[in-house]
């Protein structure tokens, strides 16, 4: 039941955030709120820590950890983490081409280890605010199933949680997206990820039985 209300409020906030994309009042008033509250001064830290959520460091902190999970004899988990974000890569593709909103600067293209391709990177729902919160919903979740000392599991939690803040929070101070880029991709990602460890487990489960001798 809890499960079924999250999947509800994901889906109407990601809604609720669609209907900004043309009107970029709710935008201009989140934003105005931040520059009061902000010094420019966090400019300069910022675009370095904005890179933390970049697809080049997000694949490979990726494969980093499903190599340590599978050598862990961790399999599942090692499968789980590459359907999370490699799947939330393409849904982030997907939903960027449906929705084609223009960035708030300049027009920027897709752009992975150096390679541009000419593929225009629009702004809903951003992609840096997906992929951190995906791999690092991900940390926080194996934290919790294998970390049993409480002062570790509470740290890793802590580094988890700064990294996504500080990586939603960039894109909006560098004026890369809106804010309702950001609300949208941390919707979606809670709603995808739950899907992903809902599912996943179960469908392993079902391919294992299937080629299991008879």
């Amino acid at each position: 039941m809890k499960i079924n209300v999250i999947y509800i409020l994901t889906i109407s906030v990601f809604l609720s955030m669609v209907f900004f994309i043309d009107s970029n009042e709710f935008d201009k008033l989140l934003l105005d709120w931040m520059n009061q509250l902000i010094p420019s001064s966090l400019q300069e830290p910022m675009s370095f820590l904005t890179k933390l959520g970049s697809g080049e460091v997000m694949i490979i902190l990726t494969l980093v950890l499903m190599g340590f999970l599978y050598f862990k004899r961790e399999k599942l988990y090692a499968l789980m983490l590459g359907v999370i974000v490699f799947g939330g890569l393409f849904l982030n593709l997907g939903l960027k081409l449906l929705f084609q909103r223009e960035r708030p600067g300049e027009i920027r293209y897709l752009e992975v280890f150096g390679q541009s391709f000419e593929l225009a990177s629009y702004s809903f729902p951003s992609g840096h605010t997906m992929r951190t919160f995906l791999l690092f919903a991900f940390i926080i979740y194996i934290s919790y199933l294998f970390i049993t000392k409480r002062a570790i599991r509470l740290m890793s939690y802590a580094i988890a949680v700064f990294c996504i803040s500080v990586v939603a929070l960039s894109r909006m101070i560098l004026e890369a997206h809106y804010p309702s880029d950001i609300i949208a991709a941390i919707s979606i990602s809670i709603l995808w990820f739950i899907i992903c460890i809902r599912v996943v487990p179960g469908l392993v489960r079902k391919y294992s039985r299937t080629q299991a001798p008879s």
